[in-house]
């Protein structure tokens, strides 16, 4: 019967794909085990390339180092998350799976467009646009990039930067990190508006001074 599971050995299925029986991997901490009528494959931690069963179609797991999400897909599990927060990659409950994407490089997948992450060195704000992340504001204050761990909420201390850095607030000003210059943002970078001949530039909570 296609589809059909068996357990071969503690830490070993069988499933039958159409003609063939394949050694599926259950790596969890519960193996492969009967439960009530049927042998279950605890396969909630895997490597990526890992053989999975094609049922049920929505499979998750972890990688045994916890910094990695994987989904199986036709059969066998690849990357879906890069778990770089602090929580990792976890099982929670039966196979529910748990992701921490507060931290991130850009280039890592991602799905919920407009949400934001900090980037592992937590000098930067990362923003999702539905397939990875990217770049979207550096954050070179002293408070850096950081995350509200209860509300989730993604923090930027921008009261610094560099000419060139990407920002995503059209018009937004601020000063050079030597504090000589002031900058403003395209929407996409800074650039340089002014030079503070006079007095350095400094940000004092929504002002900025530059003379």
């Amino acid at each position: 019967m296609p589809d059909q599971l068996i357990c071969g050995s503690p830490d070993r299925a069988l499933v039958c794909d159409s003609t063939a029986w394949l050694t599926v991997p259950c790596k969890g901490p519960r193996g492969c085990a009967r439960r009530g009528d049927n042998d279950e494959c605890d396969d909630t931690l895997a490597l990526e390339g890992d053989l999975c069963p094609r049922n049920p179609p929505l499979d998750y797991a972890c990688t045994a180092d916890h910094t990695k999400a994987l989904v199986c897909k036709d059969g066998r599990f690849g990357l879906w998350r890069d778990c770089r927060g602090p929580e990792g990659c976890q099982i929670v409950g039966d196979r529910n799976l748990h992701c921490d994407t507060t931290l991130g490089v850009a280039g890592d997948p991602c799905a919920q467009q407009g949400t934001y992450a900090c980037s592992v060195d937590q000098k930067m704000m990362l923003l999702c646009d539905g397939n990875s992340l990217s770049p979207a504001s550096s954050c070179r204050g002293p408070q850096g990039c950081h995350i509200e761990r209860e509300s989730r909420k993604v923090d930027c201390d921008d009261a610094v930067a560099l000419e060139g850095d990407p920002c995503d607030q059209l018009k937004q000003i601020t000063c050079a990190v030597d504090h000589k210059t002031e900058l403003v943002c395209d929407g996409k970078r800074y650039s340089k508006k002014r030079e503070c001949r006079r007095s350095d530039c400094r940000v004092s909570g929504t002002e900025l001074f530059c003379d």
